[in-house]
């Protein structure tokens, strides 16, 4: 049986800065991150085709939507064990989402997490 590669990104939970979309918080809103919580996800699925398209279909790709519930239940026990491993074990799997999210995992390695994920350090990590 050939093993096939997995790549599992993790979108930002959309407003997972919730303060900073609500313009009575008095937070200045013209920083954009109510808009990038919001684009992201569209973004992930743009990178998700961009890496099935750059392997030539011989990668298997999971883009987590949290708006499944079995998604957001398996995102929050996959992150929350690897970023324990990372030494983060203070952050609950009920925050996991909220403080470690975008995040990349490449067969089973945490590659990128809290940060955009970018398709090139992806591919090197494929290597």
């Amino acid at each position: 049986m050939s093993t096939t590669n997995l790549i599992e990104i993790f979108p930002s939970v959309p407003n997972n800065q919730d303060d900073c979309c609500d313009t009575d918080s008095g937070v200045e809103t013209e920083s954009g991150c109510c808009e990038d919580s919001k684009n992201f996800y569209e973004e992930s699925l743009e990178l998700k085709e961009q890496l099935k398209e750059h392997f030539n279909k011989s990668v298997n790709v999971h883009l987590y939507n949290y708006d499944i519930s079995m998604d957001r239940v398996m995102a929050k026990k996959k992150l929350s064990e690897l970023i324990r491993k990372r030494g983060f074990k203070h952050i609950g799997e009920e925050d996991i989402l909220k403080y470690a999210t975008p995040a990349v995992v490449v067969n089973g390695n945490l590659v990128s997490f809290a940060t955009k994920p970018y398709m090139e350090t992806v591919i090197e990590k494929m290597s």
